[in-house]
């Protein structure tokens, strides 16, 4: 059934534009995707030279581009992987397949018990139905949305998050409550700090409401771009770099 959806990287451009465009390149966002797991505990298979064992994510080292996983149940496997030249890892957290290569991996002790080390991956797939894995935007100074109303009137709403395939926008203005998925806002501005700003449509998908600790009623509105051009694309990638890359600086290491 499979001739391998994950591939080496020279063989990695043989796949469906599908699978494309939720291949991660960049290792702070390999990173992201790896943390993942770890912080869900979620399991994944590794298979290699006709074995798999069965593991889990134990730590991720973004500094240096490496990972750590669990040792399988079954000694023989343990015992045969890292002769292996090539790794697979599979996983399905909650519906998100998360598939990538490592070429070979090191047996190492970790918190007392057998585990392996292996370089990040060159090329990782992280597929969700709606959109690329989201990073926080700044709390202080925030981003915002800002644009025209149906009713003639303006808005102006600050980011909660940001990823290449769209935004999350978050406001205590009832007008959005009533927003339902399949509307499209045309002609929205993000000013996204220090990179400027782009226009482009959004297109509700995930529209929400949530009460405050205070009690205060909010509007969480998800909405994906309707089109991104590549020059809008870029300058998403670059804000989404460096914000996981600010969040890695401030996260404490253990």
């Amino acid at each position: 059934m499979t001739a391998a959806l994950l591939l080496d990287a020279d063989l990695a451009e043989q796949t469906t534009d599908a699978d494309s465009t939720f291949a991660q390149r960049h290792p702070l966002q390999i990173a992201v995707c790896l943390r993942k797991l770890m912080a869900g505990q979620d399991f994944v298979t590794v298979e290699f030279n006709g074995r798999q064992i069965v593991t889990q994510i134990l730590e991720v080292d973004s500094r240096n581009a490496r990972f750590i996983f669990d040792a399988g149940s079954t000694q023989l496997d343990n015992y045969a992987l890292p002769s292996a030249r090539q790794l697979i890892f599979r996983s399905l957290p909650g519906g998100i397949r998360t598939e990538f290569t490592t070429l070979n991996a090191d047996p190492i002790m970790f918190e007392g018990r057998p585990a392996f080390e292996a370089a990040f991956p060159s090329l990782l797939y992280y597929v969700q139905r709606r959109e690329f894995f989201r990073v926080q935007t700044p709390v202080l100074d925030p981003y915002v949305a800002s644009g025209p109303y149906a009713d003639g009137d303006s808005f102006r709403l600050e980011l909660q998050d940001l990823s290449l395939g769209g935004v999350a926008l978050k406001t205590a203005d009832a007008r959005f409550g009533s927003l339902e998925s399949g509307t499209v806002l045309r002609d929205v501005t993000l000013q996204l700090g220090s990179f400027g700003t782009l226009r482009l449509d959004l297109e509700v998908v995930a529209p929400r409401q949530l009460t405050t600790p205070k009690g205060d009623l909010r509007f969480v509105i998800g909405c994906k771009f309707v089109t991104t051009p590549g020059p809008a694309e870029r300058i998403l990638q670059r804000v989404v770099t460096q914000l996981e890359t600010k969040r890695q600086r401030l996260t404490p290491r253990g």
